[in-house]
Order: structure tokens, then sequence, then C-alpha cells
């Protein structure tokens, strides 16, 4: 029997797959009814997974959810004591960067300019797997002790507060045992790094031009992840491909080291993505003269406390509405944070802000559109041909010859339908639509 058919309704757009078995709790599902029709069987397995940890209290699913590691990318899970790594993976706090600008589309217009940008952003910063950041001047690099215990405060200047998620992960220990082929990739700082990371110029509805930025804590990130994959699967004596059962008591020794490391990932992620908007922004400002600045900063793989419990979001994002406690003492706390969602390179992406409702689903919601389509399908079913011809008339400018298969249009959902299952839900509204013009990717 599919598990499709245990589902129980629970209101618009959204479901619930009822404690069984291994379950300690039941898991809340916010899907349409379209986007429900074609989840991968094997996705419910892996919430069940999900919903098996120890500690796991409630589980959520988002509209974008497909096939992850351990768990669904497109999770939130709620914890009590445990911390779970599946459930932050291996680019430990990967997120957005949303740059507003003073430029319209008239002013974007030329092709040619917009190759210009292109090649300066390239020129500052690194693209491509492995690829050092070109923001690792002698200065920062001076501040990388502190930067991946202080974050964001490690940087010039207090304005972080107002446009980052969190300017800082607290690091409860100040030790710096960084595994050493971690910190070897410091130099990282300042990369947008491969796959389906991204520097995108858009315009939105009113005309108005933004740029979306998508990395995370790169390769510095990346191992101190495997680190605990590895090391958490002997201790619990698991072998094969089941690293991504691993969980780990937050009292623990290793808990304990996991969380320090982990959250000094975190901290990585957030001054690579602001390091990076800064030379946008000047590539930005030399090409066409105008003037950009960072609107908002959010992640969408991390494990962190929000009232006395841990909640790890794997491929989701935080979604706290206005009057959010969080958010006191913010500019956003009469309207909620931004919630910044990348589309493809063909449908855009969106600017939403969450409601009150936003409790029933752990404060979370999607993180992109999600893939429906693997690297290794697109690469061996779609044409290039086709794909060049269809980003040419949209009028998108790429850094790349050919279009990247695996990060077309065909390789995700469609993006209407997962805004729509969240705004049916209620879950968030969507406040703007940005149309991709220019779009780095960093293809390898």
């Amino acid at each position: 029997m599919s598990w499709k058919q245990t589902l129980e309704k629970a209101g618009p757009g959204h479901w619930v797959l009822p404690k069984r078995k291994t379950m300690r709790c039941d898991a809340q599902l916010f899907l349409s009814d379209e986007l429900l029709t074609d989840v991968e069987e094997d996705v419910f397995g892996q919430v069940v997974n999900a919903c098996s940890f120890p500690g796991a209290t409630r589980v959520v699913l988002t509209p974008d959810c497909h096939v992850g590691y351990g768990v669904p990318i497109g999770t939130a899970i709620e914890t009590e004591g445990t911390l779970l790594p599946t459930a932050a993976g291996y680019d430990i706090g990967c997120g957005m960067v949303q740059l507003k600008t003073s430029l319209t589309k008239e002013q974007v217009a030329d092709k040619e300019k917009r190759r210009m940008w292109i090649d300066e952003v390239v020129r500052r910063i690194g693209v491509g797997v492995g690829q050092s950041g070109a923001g690792a001047t002698k200065g920062v690099m001076k501040k990388m002790k502190e930067i991946v215990r202080h974050g964001a405060k490690a940087l010039n200047g207090g304005h972080h507060n107002q446009v980052t998620e969190r300017a800082a992960i607290d690091v409860d220990d100040d030790r710096f045992d960084i595994p050493e082929i971690a910190w070897s990739k410091r130099g990282q700082i300042g990369s947008l790094g491969g796959g389906n990371h991204f520097c995108e110029m858009q315009v939105d509805q009113d005309g108005k031009v933004w740029v979306m930025l998508h990395t995370g804590s790169r390769g510095f990130g990346w191992n101190i992840a495997k680190k605990f994959f590895v090391e958490g699967a002997l201790l619990l004596g698991l072998t094969g491909r089941s690293e991504d059962q691993i969980w780990f008591d937050a009292d623990s020794a290793v808990g304990r080291a996991y969380w320090n490391l982990h959250n000094m990932a975190a901290n990585f992620a957030i001054v690579n993505r602001l390091l990076i908007g800064e030379a946008v922004c000047e590539a930005l400002e030399h090409v066409f003269g105008g003037e950009a600045e960072v609107y908002y900063e959010i992640s969408h793989n991390l494990i962190q406390r929000e009232d006395g419990k841990f909640i790890a979001r794997k491929g989701a994002t935080r979604a706290f509405p206005k009057g959010h406690r969080a958010l006191q003492d913010t500019k956003w706390a009469e309207t909620g944070h931004p919630i910044l969602i990348p589309g493809s390179m063909e449908t855009g992406s969106a600017i939403l802000f969450a409601t009150e409702q936003a409790k029933d689903s752990l404060y979370s919601v999607n993180h992109g559109a999600g893939r429906r389509m693997s690297r290794t399908q697109a690469k061996k079913n779609l044409d290039q041909k086709t794909t060049d011809l269809r980003m040419a008339k949209l009028g998108v400018v790429l850094n790349t010859r050919n279009t990247p298969l695996d990060e077309s249009g065909p390789c995700y959902k469609d993006l209407e339908q997962v805004l729509g299952a969240v705004e049916l839900a209620g879950l968030a509204t969507v406040e703007r639509r940005l149309k991709p013009i220019a779009c780095i990717k960093g293809n390898d």
C-alpha cells in the first residue's frame, strides 16, 4: 500500500502522516493535491526516519520536498536533547542573500552591459568547486578565527544585525579544535562554489532590479560535517551507507563538539554571503552606476535552538511572522522577516512574508522550488540546443557558454505550484516575484 493512502487531511494544503511503528511523533505535510501526487514514494520512508530519531517531537515537510539523505530535502525537525547532523547536511549554513538596488529594468536592458557585470562579479569572487574566494584578503584572513566565532560581528560596522537572520551564532567553546582539513579551506571565504549555487540579477513586478545569491560554508563546513558523519557512524556501530542515520546526545562530548563546530561553519557561511554581497554591489555600481545594499540574509540548512528545543531545517527556511518575539527590536518586528525563495533560471524567484499560521509548520516554509530531476537524468534526457534557445528567448545572460542542463528549468518543480501550496496552507504570502535577467552559476 502506498504511504499516500495513509495520510489524513488536516486542512487546505495540510496533511498528517499518523504516528506508527518506530515513529516518535506524527508528521505534518504541507502539500497541494497536485504536489502530493508527484512526491516520490521514497520520501515517505525518509519522513518516517525523521520521526524515528531519538528526541524527535515534531516533523514538518515543506512543498518543495524531495528525496535527500536520511531525511527529505524540505524538512524541519524539532528535537529535545538530540542533534541530527543529517538534518543540517554537508553544506552547513547554506542559504541566501538578497541585494536591493536603486536601478530599474531600463537601466540594465543592455545585454552587453549585463555581460560586463557578470565578468566584474566573476573577477571579484571565486566561482566553481574548490575555488578560493577573492574576498579572502589579508585583512579578512587575519580575522578568520573571529569570523568563525562571531560571524558578521567580526566584520566592520554593526549594521548587519538588521539585515541578517542571525548576525552571529553562539559558539559555546572558544577552543579552536577545528579539523585541520576544514581549517585549510578557510581561503574559500568569499567564494560562490558549484552545483546549484548562483548569483543572479533579477527584475521584480515593479521593474526594480535585485540580485540574489545562494551559497554556504564551502569546504570549511563540508569537512566539519564529514568528520562527524564518520565519527557518529562509528560510535553508533553503523555500517555501509548509513552515516545519514546518526544522531548525538546534545550533552555528550561528541554532541558538544559537533554543536561547536556546526555553529562555526554557520558563521563562516553568513560572512561568506556578506562578502560576496559586497563584491557584487561593487561590480553593480562599477558597471551601471547605481547603488546596492543587502536587503536580507537567511539560511536554509541549519540547526538552532528555538524555545528551548533544537529546530533542524534541511532545505527549509525559517518563517517568523510579525510580532514574533525573536524579531523584537528589529526592523522586521511589524512585518515579519523576508523569506527568500529561489526558483530556477527560467521560472524566477520570490520574496515571501510569514503569517501567524506558520507556527503550525515549525515556523518553516520551503527553501526553493525543489528538484524533480536528478543531475544525471538532466544530462541524459535534456537537449542542449533546445535548452539554450529557450534561455535565449527569455533574455537571460549566463556566465557559461551553454546553459547548465542540470540546473535548467525542467530540473525543478513548478514554482507557481510550490508557492501556491504555501499560500493555500496559509503559512506565508508572496510579496514579490523576481524574474532572472543575468545568472552566474558555479558550473563545472
